[in-house]
């Protein structure tokens, strides 16, 4: 979790440092390097064993040995669970729509996308090539 907003934070720093990088190739391609070794910097300091960085991670997350089992069970089923209602409100809904109003359905639908969005979006995002149609969109003025 905190690592995944760290290797965003690599993305937006090259933003900022290379602000041209859609226009110019020889900028985008600078970027691009730039991203690249600062995610392998990154991965290879959190892979290291004893780097201030792992340190820092385990006393933020905590140890999962230290954490007793009922805890390590509940922290692990609370995903699950809110999928498992949401998808089952949602079979409910469409098996009985005559307990639901359209502004409810519309909510549970929404609810849905989220859930769904969580456990395939970044896979689905990454692998399609939809993140790339989203950035090649320019803003009208």
């Amino acid at each position: 979790m905190l690592l995944d907003a760290l290797l965003s934070l690599g993305s937006t720093i090259a933003d900022k440092l290379f602000p041209d990088a859609d226009k110019k190739l020889e900028a985008k391609q600078q970027k691009e390097k730039f991203e690249q070794l600062y995610k392998m910097a990154l991965l290879e300091e959190a892979s290291k064993e004893n780097s201030e960085f792992r340190k820092f991670m385990l006393e933020y997350e905590g140890r999962l040995i230290d954490v007793p089992r009922p805890v390590q069970y509940l922290r692990s089923s609370v995903r699950p669970i809110i999928t498992y209602l949401t998808a089952g409100s949602y079979v409910y809904a469409f098996l009985h729509p005559e307990k639901f109003t359209p502004e409810q359905l519309s909510m549970l639908h929404g609810i849905l996308l989220l859930v769904l969005g969580f456990w395939f979006g970044e896979r689905l995002v990454t692998r399609t090539g939809l993140l790339d149609l989203f950035k090649k969109r320019e803003p009208k003025n």
